[in-house]
């Protein structure tokens, strides 16, 4: 079993501010790094979650923007961009998806290639 933890703090200047400290326990993970092409058009990315159910996503880039998207699954599903780092946990988190993440489809036009970070932990036995 493998504890995957982090911590969040999140300041308004001059106004409140929150400090979170979570974890979860996951059967098994996955850390991925994938270059995204400049101009590239869909390239699927396994993360390995075929076998059992999400319970954190973390997805980081050397580069954000509007011009940097994904999209979970198929091609046929709504595009997202990835203008921040994203951070899902726990199954309501992941249900914003639509679907359970298998593979997430990126499409780069932000003019030159972008390093994107993919952690994922699971249930490996659902």
């Amino acid at each position: 079993m493998a504890t995957v933890s982090w911590k969040l703090d999140v300041a308004v200047a001059g106004g409140p501010g929150a400090a979170l400290a979570q974890s979860v326990a996951a059967e098994a993970y996955d850390k991925v790094t994938v270059e995204i092409a400049d101009a590239a058009a869909d390239q699927a990315v396994e993360i390995g979650a075929a076998t059992g159910d999400v319970l954190f996503l973390l997805v980081t880039a050397s580069t954000y923007g509007d011009g940097l998207t994904y999209r979970v699954n198929d091609g046929g599903n709504p595009a997202h961009a990835l203008d921040r780092p994203l951070l899902l946990a726990g199954a309501g988190a992941i249900g914003l998806l639509g679907f359970s993440p298998t593979s997430l489809l990126f499409s780069n036009a932000l003019g030159a290639n972008a390093t994107v970070e993919i952690l994922v932990a699971r249930d490996a036995t659902p």
